[in-house]
């Protein structure tokens, strides 16, 4: 025992050999300095000097000899016997292990006869009860047959006793879970609305923002119980379902209205967004915004993604008979400055979507927020309990609406969250929406990932968290405590396209279902959206992750990052892990840590083996923790079947394909080309003059032919290079902007590879 804790202090075989797992870390680290300096130093305390210089330099390719003949030479027994259990544990990637026999040996740690109940596992083992240590090596060997010969829900609501105490504590009121990723928060939230459902009288809600993640509580209730009264006394869905159900009662006539793909043309939300933020289909409620589009436009970022965003965050901490108060808020959570001046124009633009969603036919979730709010007067308690997964990414109106629809007293609200796991941009205030006194329970075991899949994505995090999420009030940044059990170390794999990359990733899954025994394979495509994906999986013939997605029929899964949330499979796959994608080139260096959150959580779904593919540059972030991953051509790992080249996903058009069948940005003309990738960067000198020279007729000067003004953006850019005298109207400036933007030697951003050891292999083909 030590602090008031209990803890395993693991046996000892002896020296790993022979197939042992390449362990990066263990490799290219001396093992001693795994411990850290205060362990570390109180293992080598009174060695003499050359044998601290030699057990420091031993690193994980050290064999059983070397250990021992060094070993041999220590004169106190004990002393050597402590030395060779702590190097054979670090051998197997078991730090905690270590230390641990560190702390009993030096007085930190004291023996206790009877082990507590959270580090106690009891099974059934055919009339008997067997009791295994949580972490043995018995606890993972069961682990590992459990998985084997049980169904897919089995496994995933299987319970830890950290777990289980959570699912059968009672609270006086609201009460919030804080986990790490992988400490089993959605298997916590299931088993407890279940155990809440017990009483005759209960109708309890499982709510989740996520609509995939929806679908996957539904199926996990649905069969975790065999008496049907129980779960039929549970509610289970997602937070845009509820809204929908709960307006369809309250505005009935407009029932239709309240979809996200519009019941009239079969549109998704995006498309329907962008053609309203570009002023396409002659809308022009969203002009008033060009000024601010122009000026992100000149710091680097997507005006089109962020004022989306921006309009999430109004909606998210102010009603919709309040948004006045907007003006002078302190945007929390975002650090893109925007003036007062801008704020008015943005509120202008938000009523004009809000007006082209009923136009249409259309809403996107926090729209169904703003409607309901405009009923609080009606909505009463609906639940006797209620349990939200993933309550991080639930703002302060979805909390504020979810207050409503259960009567204060004890158990009343459920929340289950994890800040590093944070993907939207919202207000976020429990106080804010009515939740007083929460209490706070917190898990801090990763019971899913191994070792070294969970290492590389808590470095990730570690190194590029947003300061403002330690300082949140409502949830907390927790250290997780390492999985016990140890697997390959993730790799990063280069590919000379996207297709390429796509291509390989399939035919990895395909061996590893065939051949490797492998249940379940995700491959998630960085920097696009959920429609994209859904698209190219219809385009594949593969099964796209959502709320119909069923593990035990569907074993290898196309997902967005952010779709993957609340789900885990054998092996993940992560695509486009290129410098500009992660993180996204046109986003707020401020606000990526969004981008990180979404590959924190993504790599996290990986249980046993984990690969980040790219081509061309690779992500700075791959970089960062490039001591934590094999790095490596595909071809190295795998055959390529052309079969499987079948394009990329295709994302939203660039132009107006209304107007421009091609999708060709260089024929836009000066206004309509600064919406499009292409323009990001630009100064608002350049924009300017694009705006008033290309304006889609263009214009000679007649005797001398020289051109006044541009049918288009392309036919500017020739000139630059062929007539150089005809563009002097643009400006010297002006000018040199242009062509070192678009002369293909400049890029935007500077670009960062991985490591020294991926930019000398030859590039492979298949």
């Amino acid at each position: 025992m030590k602090d008031a804790q209990l803890y395993r202090v693991p046996g000892v075989s002896g020296v790993p050999t022979g197939g042992r797992l390449s362990l990066v870390r263990q490799h290219t680290t001396p093992l001693v300095d795994m411990l850290g300096d205060d362990y570390g130093d109180t293992l080598l305390e009174g060695l003499p000097r050359r044998m601290v210089v030699s057990l420091s330099r031993l690193d994980g390719n050290c064999t059983g000899d070397e250990l021992d003949s060094l070993l041999d030479s220590v004169a106190e027994p004990t002393k050597g016997e402590l030395l060779r259990k702590v190097f054979c544990l670090l051998l197997e990637g078991n730090v905690d292990g270590a230390k641990a026999h560190i702390d009993l040996s030096s007085g930190r740690m004291a023996p206790v006869e009877v082990l507590g109940e959270h580090e106690i596992l009891e099974v059934s083992d055919g009339e008997d009860v067997r009791r295994i240590k949580v972490g043995s090596a018995e606890y993972e060997e069961w682990m590992r047959a459990f998985e084997r010969r049980s169904a897919w829900h089995d496994w995933f609501l299987f319970l830890h006793p950290e777990q289980e105490a959570v699912v059968n504590a009672d609270y006086p009121g609201t009460s919030q879970l804080s986990g790490v990723s992988g400490s089993g928060k959605t298997c916590v939230a299931v088993r407890r609305a279940l155990r809440l459902a017990k009483n005759d009288d209960s109708k309890v809600l499982l709510l989740t923002l996520n609509r995939s993640l929806a679908g996957l509580l539904n199926q996990l209730v649905d069969t975790a119980c065999p008496d049907q009264a129980i779960p039929d006394r549970i509610v289970v869905t997602s937070f845009f379902e509820l809204a929908q159900s709960m307006l369809a009662k309250l505005e009935p006539a407009n029932q239709k209205l309240y979809a996200d793909v519009t019941w009239k043309l079969s549109e998704h939300v995006d498309e329907i967004f962008r053609e309203y933020y570009r002023c396409w289909a002659n809308n022009h409620d969203a002009a008033p915004i060009l000024p601010l589009h122009k000026s992100m436009n000149a710091r680097n970022v997507s005006g089109e993604t962020y004022v989306r965003e921006e309009f999430d965050w109004i909606r998210s901490a102010v009603q919709p008979d309040g948004r006045q108060a907007y003006l002078p808020i302190d945007r929390k959570g975002r650090k893109f400055p925007v003036v007062a001046e801008r704020r008015s124009d943005l509120l202008f633009a938000l009523a004009g979507w809000e007006a082209k969603m009923r136009a249409v036919g259309v809403i996107d979730y926090l729209g169904l927020t703003s409607a309901l709010a405009a009923h609080v007067g009606q909505i009463g308690p609906q639940y006797t309990n209620i349990l939200v997964d993933e309550a991080q990414d639930f703002g302060t109106t979805e909390l504020s609406i979810v207050r409503l629809l259960v009567p204060p007293g004890p158990n009343d609200i459920f929340l289950c969250g994890d800040v590093a796991q944070t993907v939207l941009p919202k207000h976020r205030s429990l106080s804010d929406a009515g939740l007083k006194d929460v209490v706070r329970e917190r898990i801090r075991r990763n019971y899913r990932n191994s070792r070294e899949i969970l290492s590389a994505a808590y470095e990730l995090l570690r190194l590029n968290l947003h300061d403002e999420l330690f300082e949140s009030g409502d949830l907390e940044v927790l250290d997780p405590q390492f999985a016990n059990f140890t697997g390959p170390a993730p790799m990063a794999l280069s590919g000379v396209s996207l297709e390429q990359e796509i291509a390989f990733a399939r035919c990895y899954a395909r061996t590893h279902l065939d051949r490797m025994g492998t249940r379940n394979i995700c491959i998630a495509f960085a920097g696009f959206s959920s429609r994209d994906v859904h698209e190219y999986a219809k385009h594949c013939g593969v099964t796209a992750l959502d709320g119909a997605y069923d593990p035990s029929a569907d074993t290898l899964v196309f997902s967005d990052l952010e779709q993957t949330k609340g789900y885990e499979f054998d092996v993940l796959i992560v695509v486009n892990c290129c410098e500009d994608v992660l993180p996204a080139g046109d986003a707020p260096e401020e606000e990526q840590f969004r981008d990180i959150c979404k590959l924190y959580v993504c790599m996290t779904r990986a249980k046993r083996e984990l690969v980040l593919s790219f081509h061309g540059a690779a992500s700075r972030w791959l970089q960062a923790v490039s001591d934590t991953i094999q790095i490596d051509h595909w071809s190295s790992v795998e055959t390529c079947d052309p079969n499987f080249l079948q394009s990329v996903p295709a994302v939203l058009p660039q132009a107006d394909p209304n107007r421009f069948n091609d999708n060709d940005v260089w024929s836009l003309p000066g206004r309509e080309f600064l919406y499009t990738k292409e323009a990001v960067g630009l100064s608002t000198e350049a924009q300017d003059k694009l705006i008033e020279l290309v304006d889609g007729r263009g214009a000679i000067r007649g005797g001398s032919g020289r051109r006044l003004k541009w049918q288009s953006v392309g036919q500017l850019m020739a000139d630059l290079i062929e007539h150089p005298r005809n563009v002097a109207v643009l400006g010297g400036n002006v000018v040199d902007e242009l062509r070192s933007k678009f002369d293909g030697r400049s890029v935007g951003r500077d670009r960062h590879p991985i490591r020294r050891e991926i930019l000398t292999l030859p590039s492979r083909k298949i």
